[in-house]
């Protein structure tokens, strides 16, 4: 399944789940990560979600957590936020 195939809120959250993914494995590498938890928040309906901005933001890292977030905006502001809790996996 692509994200052309998905409705427009479903394919916000992919896309905000896929930056802060990217950001937190930047943050914790060489250790792997295991998602523990996600909540999404829709305050908006957007319907081009390859025109809004996907902010990552690390929240606080400790030796085996990590808790981060993201939003999704656009001209308008938010559409979209999460917040995300990672495992962090020591590499090796």
């Amino acid at each position: 399944m692509t994200t052309e195939s998905l409705h427009a809120d479903e394919a916000i959250a992919v896309r905000l789940m896929q930056a802060i993914r990217a950001d937190a494995e930047a943050a914790c590498a060489p250790d792997q990560l295991d998602l523990v938890s996600v909540t999404l928040d829709l305050s908006a309906t957007a319907e081009a979600p390859g025109a809004l901005v996907y902010t990552p933001r690390i929240d606080r890292k400790t030796r085996t957590i990590l808790f981060t977030s993201g939003s999704a905006a656009g001209p308008a502001g938010a559409v979209m936020t999460a917040t995300v809790v990672y495992r962090i996996r020591p590499a090796g």
